[in-house]
């Protein structure tokens, strides 16, 4: 099955919630908390597993290893197929014979924690690759693409190229029906989230904070796989659908780049910046263990890299280096700006 990039996608979603006994710690409600998955995806999705029934609940109390037993004592409902599909779904896993989590749950004063630490490294990282940030802006805009430059500094560069370099989705964990990894902060970002989602082959990528204000997925990989047969949309159906949200024009032609293969300036730049980052970001994981409770080297990496990414596009927001396009500012907002958000790069993004 054709697997999705999801990525920094806050998640917003009503989850029942038992009532505890007096011997139960309070549960804080799933959607108070800001939930990111970094997943390649072959079914279900982390957050299907953790959002049904009650199994919020169990999760969250199994930060503290028990056994079901113990569970059940405390007066929360799990039935033995709930901790399998938990398990099945890499949510939870036993040891010793007892359940524990077994993804990042930080609590406030770890998330704080993490934060600040993100910020001291994005403004190590954005003082020494300022000039190049620049640089990479100035070359979009001589490319005729400088509608399109937060789409492309953000889901070209920090959230595209990047992770060739950093690691892919089966290195930081595989489960059944996804790989990858999941994490749980205590409170959303104050700041803006970006995200990226890819469609047809990876090859066009849309970046969002609300994905819904994007064309069905259906209509978007028809639109991929068209410019990839013929580097324009032909179906004049299709051209209909997307003339509406600024993406083609009447002859079905591309208003959003087109990424070749090439050896040029723009990607010199987008390789020198990748280099840089990555070496930069990776002499600063070794402490996640100690300081997150982050266990796995891969996931902490992904965890603080996406932190950090989101304080470089609050830098360069900040200092005129690029400009939010209206439509990301509103999230009330559809219509035909879409196509400053999108992009297509031959041979897929992570390639």
């Amino acid at each position: 099955m054709f697997k999705r990039i999801f990525t920094a996608a806050a998640l917003c979603i009503s989850l029942w919630a038992a009532t505890n006994s007096a011997a139960q710690e309070q549960l804080r409600p799933y959607e108070k908390w800001e939930a990111t998955q970094f997943v390649a995806l072959s079914g279900h999705q982390p957050i299907d597993y953790v959002t049904a029934v009650n199994n919020w609940e169990i999760t969250y109390n199994l930060r503290t290893p028990q056994t079901a037993g113990e569970l059940r004592g405390k007066g929360i409902q799990c039935s033995d197929s709930q901790l399998m599909l938990l398990e099945i779904g890499g949510i939870i896993e036993r040891t010793g014979g007892k359940w524990h989590t077994a993804i990042p749950i930080l609590d406030k004063r770890q998330t704080d924690s993490l934060r600040i630490f993100s910020k001291k490294v994005a403004d190590d990282i954005y003082i020494k690759n300022q000039p190049d940030f620049i640089k990479l802006t100035n070359i979009i805009k001589d490319m005729g693409w400088e509608a399109n430059t937060l789409s492309l500094m953000f889901s070209y560069l920090l959230d595209g190229r990047m992770w060739t370099k950093l690691l892919l989705f089966d290195d930081a964990g595989k489960h059944a029906t996804w790989s990858g990894c999941y994490w749980i902060l205590y409170e959303p970002r104050p700041d803006a989230k970006y995200g990226t989602n890819g469609y047809g082959e990876q090859d066009l990528c849309l970046t969002y904070i609300d994905s819904g204000i994007a064309p069905s997925t259906n209509t978007m990989d028809k639109c991929a796989d068209e410019i990839r047969r013929n580097g324009k949309i032909n179906d004049p159906a299709l051209v209909k659908q997307l003339i509406k949200y600024g993406m083609v024009d009447a002859q079905g032609n591309a208003l959003f780049p087109i990424i070749r293969r090439q050896d040029n300036a723009f990607h010199q730049t987008v390789n020198r910046l990748t280099e840089n980052i990555s070496a930069a970001l990776k002499g600063f994981c070794g402490s996640m263990s100690s300081q997150f409770g982050i266990k796995e080297e891969a996931v902490a990496t992904v965890a603080l890299y996406h932190e950090v990414m989101w304080e470089l596009m609050d830098r360069m927001e900040k200092d005129g280096i690029l400009t939010v396009p209206g439509i990301l500012k509103d999230s009330k907002r559809r219509g035909d700006g879409i196509g400053n958000l999108v992009f297509y790069i031959e041979g897929g993004l992570m390639q």
